[in-house]
């Protein structure tokens, strides 16, 4: 049942995308037509245009929808990893090594290397289908602008459109706008459409310029012809290079709206909810969006919706009657909901928990290597790559933190059965929140170390960089991607402040219950621990660290 939900929202956003698409590429014909064509071709006779022309009409579509399936294949909110030559090579001879003498087989390893394969099949299928659109875009532009014998002709031109769509193909990878960034503030569908339309029109433009020379020069090697760039009459060579970058620049500017209709549809907020005054938003209000929290893929589209739904639902006022479902009588919704949103911040605590144990046990201080060692693998290369599969996920756990949180503070004033505090969620959330915190904060450079564990206090804790050896600082080590500046450091920096938020709105929600007296600025006070803090062992740290770092937030220190 969620998978169906799930499937039918991505297929009426990707739908709405290729009306939409089939609207603005229209635009873009007939404006183009207007400037260039009219005059020099006779395409038209009276209003009735001719079959040639509606001829091209349909190659320049088909070329634009060609463009939108391979975002399809690409497009996903969280970043795809590929497989490199060397780690496709190296983790195979390994795989048949083991089949041949019999060992088992790496389950994670084979499922990693599975998924990789599948994600780079689809960037090069991506590749091939941007190319593909450029040819046919720009031969079906240019050629009732363009007589057929300069400089190859339309099939000249087609292959410089193949050399731009390949180059747009590389550089949308390598800038990863295939990603979907989810907004903080869901702002209208016009007004988040018209936000980036200067920034792709500059874009298009120095596209279409940078990809002149690359294409002219593509060309001219490939050429069969006698005429070359050298035999052009300079005049005809000068029309045939601005024909070419303003059929470029209309291209780009197709995909790149395509590419910014996407961003806008496909993170647009969608409500899991029955309608307000049917039946089962009477009785079930909450189970379509705990279906979909629970069952749908992991990293799908589907669950960063149902994700973005919470959130939107946690934070506001405008749904109230379906966050008052969550404080229901039994508490069953609302530990399933806390359940759903805890899930993606313990799985990443113990991630970075797991590779942490690892270079505290490290006498060399080899801690990157031992870390990401891959069973049965000789990793040496594949270091950097899996490290930034850690913080893959790092919008839905930020969805997640914020969500747990908001349930958390409203349950002061909304929980009229006390569910929250008689559940023990309001201790697994803070629990969860500190071990992320710590384990994050020594990815940026910060180790917690308990001394007098008997002084309960601030001041108890000491921060320190790790100092074993002479190159293992997390941050600075040599092909480590933590480094200062870095995307996977300005993501855990990001993480870390949102983890930092949400602790501290709990601080000022439940701070007076927290400090067992009346004043917390008193030197000495102490914590309700039992009230707030797990008894058990924590993913990440010590209790004690867990209570040093909650009277820093209590003091606001941390």
């Amino acid at each position: 049942m969620a998978g169906m939900v799930g499937h039918e929202v991505e297929a009426r956003r990707w739908l709405r995308c290729a009306v939409w698409q089939a609207l603005m590429s229209s635009f873009v014909w007939l404006l183009w037509e207007s400037l260039f064509s009219k005059g020099t071709s006779s395409s038209y006779f009276g209003l009735v245009p001719s079959l040639w022309t509606c001829l091209r009409f349909l190659i320049f579509q088909a070329a634009q929808h060609l463009f939108l399936l391979g975002e399809i294949l690409v497009t996903s909110p969280q970043e795809k990893p590929v497989v490199s030559p060397k780690d496709l090579v190296s983790r195979i001879l390994k795989l048949t090594w083991k089949a041949v003498i019999g060992s088992p087989l790496d389950g994670d390893a084979s499922r990693e290397l599975y998924f990789k394969i599948n994600a780079t099949r689809d960037y090069i299928l991506f590749t091939f289908l941007c190319g593909l659109s450029g040819f046919m875009s720009l031969f079906s532009l240019t050629s009732a602008t363009l007589p057929m014998k300069t400089l190859g002709g339309w099939y000249g031109m087609g292959l410089r459109g193949a050399v731009l769509g390949v180059l747009y193909a590389l550089l949308h990878s390598y800038q990863k706008n295939s990603v979907l960034s989810f907004p903080i503030i869901q702002r209208g569908l016009f007004f988040s459409f018209k936000m980036g339309i200067w920034q792709i029109s500059a874009k298009s433009v120095k596209l279409a310029l940078a990809a002149a020379p690359v294409a002219e020069l593509f060309v001219c090697v490939c050429s069969y012809s006698k005429n070359s760039i050298l035999m052009v009459h300079m005049r005809q060579m000068l029309w045939l290079q601005f024909v070419f970058v303003a059929g470029a620049f209309f291209t780009t500017l197709c995909w790149e709206l395509c590419n910014h209709l996407i961003q806008v549809i496909h993170t647009r907020r969608h409500s899991f909810a029955p309608p307000l005054g049917s039946s089962a938003a009477e009785s079930q209000p909450s189970e379509t969006l705990l279906m979909v929290l629970e069952e749908s893929t992991s990293g799908s589209l589907s669950q960063h919706l149902a994700y973005l739904d919470l959130c939107n639902v946690a934070e506001s006022n405008v749904d109230s009657w379906r966050r008052a479902a969550f404080f229901e009588e039994t508490g069953e919704t609302y530990k399933r909901v806390i359940g759903a949103c805890l899930r993606p911040l313990d799985n990443l605590s113990s991630r970075l928990a797991k590779g942490l144990e690892i270079f505290e046990s490290d006498r060399s201080g080899d801690f990157l290597r031992q870390q990401l060692q891959v069973p049965g693998v000789d990793n040496k290369g594949f270091q950097s790559g899996i490290v930034k599969d850690v913080f893959r996920d790092f919008q839905l756990c930020t969805l997640c933190a914020r969500t747990a949180v908001s349930l958390m503070a409203c349950s002061r004033l909304e929980d009229r059965y006390g569910v929250a505090q008689l559940s023990g969620s309001n201790i697994l959330v803070l629990s969860s929140l500190l071990s992320c915190l710590l384990a994050v904060e020594v990815y940026l450079g910060r180790r917690s170390s308990v001394k007098g564990i008997g002084i309960v206090g601030p001041n108890s804790i000491k921060w320190t960089v790790p100092s074993r050896g002479t190159s293992t600082e997390v941050t600075h080590w040599k092909g480590f991607p933590f480094g200062k500046g870095s995307a996977m450091h300005r993501k855990a920096y990001a993480l870390a402040d949102v983890l930092r938020t949400a602790i501290y709105q709990i601080v000022s929600v439940f701070g007076e219950e927290m400090v067992v007296g009346n004043s917390m600025s008193g030197k000495g006070f102490a914590i309700a621990e039992r009230d707030w803090l797990s008894q058990k062992n924590p993913l990440y740290g010590t209790q004690e660290m867990h209570l040093q770092k909650l009277s820093m937030f209590l003091e606001y220190r941390a």
